[in-house]
């Protein structure tokens, strides 16, 4: 009984540790901004949503996260801008990729994520913004629809900014 206290509470703390990390990514990702956060979950398909404005109340930068089946669980998260020309994903990142152990399978991972950066895209194409992704497994190919999904999603929301982004 002891022992499983000890490692419940283990596994509490390595999850309290990774939202304190995944938090910190996201705050370092719009830092300098007011930043509203949805609920969470936010929706089926997204945890949850960030809007960053400056100190005008215009909309910046937008992130949003999900767990996405890969190799193992990981949180896959887009970052987005607003600039004079239109929408652009920042990055997509990995913030718990060492829960895949296997260099290999990592590496594999990782390479998706280089096509997702600094990609310009209009959110009312209903494209992808990055199309394709060559030799993607089944994994690469989930984790790239989901992570263009929402790029995509996070831009419509910082167009018009729903309620619970609403400046007060």
């Amino acid at each position: 009984m002891f022992m499983r206290c000890i490692i419940l509470s283990l596994l509490l703390t390595g999850l309290a540790s990774f939202g304190d990390d995944l938090q910190k990514a996201v705050d370092q990702s719009l830092s300098g901004l007011k930043v509203a956060a949805s609920d969470n979950p936010y929706s089926r398909t997204i945890q949850r949503v960030f809007i960053g404005f400056d100190e005008n109340g215009a909309v910046k930068s937008g992130a949003a996260y999900r767990e996405i089946e890969s190799f193992k669980t990981i949180t896959g998260v887009v970052i987005v801008d607003k600039t004079e020309s239109g929408y652009v994903l920042r990055e997509a990142y990995f913030p718990d990729i060492k829960k895949i152990k296997n260099a290999k399978d990592r590496n594999q991972v990782l390479t998706i994520l280089k096509q997702f950066k600094g990609v310009s895209f209009d959110p009312h194409a209903e494209k992808s913004a990055v199309d394709a992704l060559s030799g993607a497994t089944r994994y690469g190919i989930k984790t790239s629809g989901y992570l263009n999904y929402m790029a995509r999603h996070v831009a419509l929301q910082m167009e018009e900014p729903p309620k619970w982004a609403k400046q007060k």
